[in-house]
């Protein structure tokens, strides 16, 4: 099998969600995978389409923070680039240097929750430094609800350095809360086989 190109995307809240339906609605995109109904939708929702052949659209969502990221992916990497850019025209998505100042920026800790998921849904499965530094850095906020938000952004990532991180939340955080979120999410990770 060919290796897949994918290119992703961060929605802009609020309105980016409804846009990706209606174009694929008009689009008469074929629903081809969604957790819709499953266990995993209480925490993270994902649907995925297929607008051509070998050619792929996935929205997924983080269930409590709405934050939204877009991933076009399939065998042709111009035909990818080519559908990320129609997207973008009709979807309201923010720049990776948006993206990566979201957290820094927010003054007000429930606005820095959403801004940590999206870093995490940005994140492709390549390790990423610079967002790994941003996610760093909120896993040491002043606010115990963004180091939590921090410790579940994990759970989006497939790098080994996330769970160097998780663990060191575990061992580390002053908050018995999240300390006892990082174990959790550490469990899990275990039972995934991850």
């Amino acid at each position: 099998m060919a290796e897949q190109d994918d290119i992703r995307m961060v929605v802009r809240p609020p309105a980016g969600r409804e846009a990706v339906e209606m174009v694929t609605s008009a689009g008469e995109w074929r629903l081809v995978e969604t957790n819709e109904g499953e266990e995993s939708a209480a925490y993270m929702v994902f649907r995925t389409w297929a607008p051509a052949p070998n050619l792929w659209l996935s929205m997924v969502e983080d269930s409590t923070t709405q934050a939204c990221a877009l991933i076009v992916f399939g065998d042709d990497g111009e035909l990818v680039a080519d559908l990320a850019r129609r997207m973008s025209v009709f979807v309201p998505v923010m720049s990776r240097e948006e993206v990566v100042a979201g957290p820094r920026a927010a003054q007000d800790p429930q606005e820095r929750i959403p801004a940590v998921l999206r870093v995490a849904l940005a994140a492709g499965p390549e390790f990423d430094p610079e967002l790994f530094q941003v996610l760093t850095e909120t896993a040491q906020d002043p606010d115990p609800f963004v180091r939590n938000a921090a410790a579940w952004s994990m759970t989006y990532l497939e790098w080994p350095q996330s769970l160097d991180l998780l663990r060191q939340m575990e061992s580390r955080d002053p908050d018995e809360r999240v300390r006892q979120s990082a174990h959790n999410l550490l469990n899990d990770f275990q039972r995934g086989g991850s």
